[in-house]
């Protein structure tokens, strides 16, 4: 059983689509996929969970992989608002509040000592399995680094910078040593740009980095086991190119063709 984590509102519907059909592509294992989201539509009208008729499309297409596969969805809306509600980083123009849910992990009781975290922009190109099972006993994470690490200078303190996007987390060892509560206090008191990822970098110490097939963000090769699509800085600005722009990412990566096909007759059959 490989163990996902996700998270997001119902805004990620259709990046979660894309990601689960290339999923299960190429992985036959039985996955069990951890999705933490939250209400906030009294902050924020779109910040909405999903609706239980979309977990359940969702869940379909993880058990044309594996029967066996299923999706626990966590509600964090309580622990959210006593906890970092009244942070300094809520409201960030950057980033949602989902992006800080994974911060919570270590408070979630029944999750598993292992997890591989992947956002909802994320397509998988090779079965993750062997992804999900690489040693990590003696790391709090493993991870790939950001690309373009020149880009903000809020990364030249760090001579191993890595991307939050994609984390096989060693949930086990970040309870023991709270590094995770310790991300949680600085997302909630310090002004961040890039919020939990910075506050990530900061608090965990024992990275396994891999290589960058792992978490590629900037081009495509037979070999990429996740293709990330995050915004990426260049010299002359941000590229902002998400899996769900179909037109775009045919333009530049027909290797997903069939799996992007296959999403858009989805949405036309959904009326999306």
């Amino acid at each position: 059983m490989i163990n996902l984590l996700y998270g997001g509102n119902e805004y990620i519907f259709k990046g979660m689509v894309i990601s689960f059909l290339s999923l299960v592509k190429h992985t036959r294992c039985p996955i069990h996929v951890y999705f933490l989201t939250m209400d906030l539509s009294d902050q924020n009208p779109s910040y909405i969970p999903p609706t239980k008729e979309e977990i359940s499309y969702l869940e379909d297409i993880l058990k044309r992989g594996n029967i066996e596969s299923y999706i626990t969805v966590i509600d964090l809306s309580k622990k959210f608002r006593e906890q970092m509600l009244d942070g300094v980083n809520n409201g960030h123009a950057y980033a949602t509040p989902y992006t800080m849910l994974r911060l919570f992990i270590d408070e979630i009781e029944g999750l598993p000592d292992k997890l591989l975290y992947l956002d909802s922009d994320t397509i998988i190109n090779n079965d993750i399995e062997p992804f999900y099972n690489i040693d990590i006993s003696d790391y709090d994470i493993a991870c790939c680094k950001d690309a373009n690490n020149w880009g903000s200078p809020s990364r030249w303190r760090f001579a191993h910078y890595f991307n939050a996007g994609v984390l096989l987390i060693n949930l086990k060892r970040l309870k023991e040593n709270g590094r995770i509560a310790e991300a949680r206090r600085l997302v909630h008191d310090k002004k961040m740009f890039y919020v939990d990822q910075q506050a990530l970098n900061i608090a965990i110490k024992d990275k396994l980095f891999l290589d960058e097939k792992y978490n590629e963000k900037k081009k495509y090769y037979p070999e990429v086991i996740v293709q990330h699509f995050c915004s990426v800085r260049k010299k002359w600005g941000w590229r902002y190119i998400k899996p769900w722009e179909v037109s775009e990412v045919k333009k530049k990566m027909s290797a997903y063709n069939d799996i992007l096909d296959e999403y858009e007759e989805r949405m036309k059959g959904l009326g999306l």
